[in-house]
């Protein structure tokens, strides 16, 4: 539901759950809607940030598994 764009409060009902941390529990991102995710992340960051090594270095695909460890405990 989530992957199909459903907004979690949506999601929360259709479980039947009164706390919206009960439902995050059950919710888990796949790799490739991470990626997407991270994909987004950085066309944003390259639009509105000015270029910085630091900042070049968080969203550099060299760095993808410390990345993608990151992006797994959000």
């Amino acid at each position: 539901m989530l992957m199909d764009g459903k907004p979690l409060s949506h999601i929360k009902n259709h479980l039947g759950h009164e706390n919206i941390n009960s439902t995050m529990i059950y919710l888990k991102l796949d790799l490739s809607r991470k990626k997407e995710v991270h994909k987004g992340f950085i066309e944003y960051t390259r639009k509105t940030l000015v270029n910085s090594p630091d900042i070049d270095g968080l969203i550099d695909w060299d760095n993808k598994d410390e990345v993608l460890k990151w992006m797994d405990n959000l």
